[in-house]
């Protein structure tokens, strides 16, 4: 044991919370291990998106406070759906179900991934053709 001067002992182990020994942290960046790195989830996500609607061309992701209130009501966690580009086009039936494809999809990362809003506002996606 070691001894300071007027003090109780700390443990073999040196000093810690409580006279317990320390406990080494784990980094913050290894919490989450499991989940693979943001920009590529998203990536994995939105070609998904264009597997499932294949007259979807491309669509854009904007916050909805730069928007007229009545599109600000189909906000998903402040962000809107936007210039959703579909061709060759779709009766509005089929129009809505690629809209609520994307919207489900990306309602998902949202809800999985905290820091998702910063990463998908501002931004457009296109299919990409080879």
């Amino acid at each position: 044991m070691q001894f300071r001067a007027g003090l109780a002992p700390f443990p073999a182990g040196g000093p810690g919370t409580c006279g317990l020994p320390l406990v080494k942290l784990v980094e913050l960046g290894s919490l989450n291990q499991d989940l693979p790195h943001i920009e590529e989830d998203l990536a994995v996500r939105v070609e998904a998106i264009f597997e499932r609607c294949p007259s979807l061309q491309g669509f854009s992701i904007q916050d909805a406070a730069g928007l007229p209130k009545n599109l600000q009501a189909a906000a998903l966690e402040g962000l809107v759906v936007t210039d959703i580009g579909i061709y060759p086009e779709l009766e509005p039936a089929l129009t809505e179900r690629v809209y609520d494809e994307i919207a489900v999809a990306l309602l998902d990362f949202i809800c999985t991934r905290p820091d998702a809003r910063g990463v998908l506002n501002g931004r457009t996606f296109v299919r990409n053709l080879h």
